[in-house]
């Protein structure tokens, strides 16, 4: 599936539907290609139905102050641009207040796909 890019945007922002426990819902995330894993905020984890502070599993992310320990959950699924993919990692933390988006879309995602960015055409490409 393909999308325009606006290559003169800072990021390339994606509605992503997130399939939860109890709830589904769309936020907008950037394409991140940098981060491990997808990233959404504790608000949105917790509408989901998921409870990130009892989460067993922890890993630490590097941030601007330093080093965090931060909760890893498992996302039933992930879907961008109509492609589907379940059981994805995802770490819960608040990106600030003056992001564009509301999570990060990364590689726990991303490599299930062949992803093709073509910044002069201004196109991503998932398949």
């Amino acid at each position: 599936m393909k999308c325009r890019l606006d290559i003169q945007e800072s990021v390339i922002p994606l509605k992503v539907r997130l399939e939860g426990e109890r709830e589904v819902k769309k936020i907008n995330m950037a394409l991140d290609t940098g981060a491990t894993y997808v990233m959404l905020p504790w608000e949105i984890a917790e509408v989901l139905g998921y409870e990130p502070e009892l989460s067993k599993e922890r890993i630490n992310m590097i941030t601007a102050s330093g080093v965090e320990k931060v909760p890893l959950i498992t996302l039933k699924v992930v879907d961008v641009l109509g492609k589907r993919a379940e059981n994805i990692k995802a770490i819960v933390h608040d990106l600030p207040q003056e992001s564009y988006v509301d999570g990060l879309l990364g590689l726990s995602f991303l490599k299930n796909f062949n992803v093709s960015l073509k910044f002069r055409e201004g196109v991503l490409e998932i398949e």
